[in-house]
C-alpha cells in the first residue's frame, strides 16, 4: 500500500524467509485498515509534480482485492498501476 500511496517513491519488497535449522523464527502477519470509505491510491500532494503510476479506488475494493489475490509476489500492485 504504501507504494501506491507513495506513486512508486517507495518501493514493496516481497517477504522472503529463510529457515535456519538452528534458531526458530516466528513471524506474525498483520493486516490493519481504517475506514472502509477511504480512497487508496496516490497522495494528491505527489501528483501535483508527476503523473499517477496506480489507480485510486475504494478502500474496501483494495481490501478484498488484497485477501482474494494469490500470494504471487507483486501481483496486487500490477493489478492496481494503470
Amino acid at each position: 500500500m504504501v507504494e501506491i500511496i507513495s506513486n512508486g517513491e517507495y518501493k514493496s519488497l516481497e517477504h522472503r524467509a529463510v529457515v535456519n535449522p538452528e534458531k526458530e523464527q516466528l513471524s506474525i502477519a498483520a493486516l490493519h485498515y481504517g475506514n472502509k470509505n477511504a480512497q487508496i491510491g496516490p497522495l494528491p500532494d505527489l501528483l501535483k509534480t508527476n503523473k499517477a503510476l496506480y489507480k485510486t479506488i475504494p478502500a474496501e475494493e483494495f481490501l478484498n482485492l488484497k485477501l482474494s489475490s494469490k500470494l504471487d509476489g507483486k501481483h496486487l500492485l500490477n493489478q492496481m498501476k494503470i
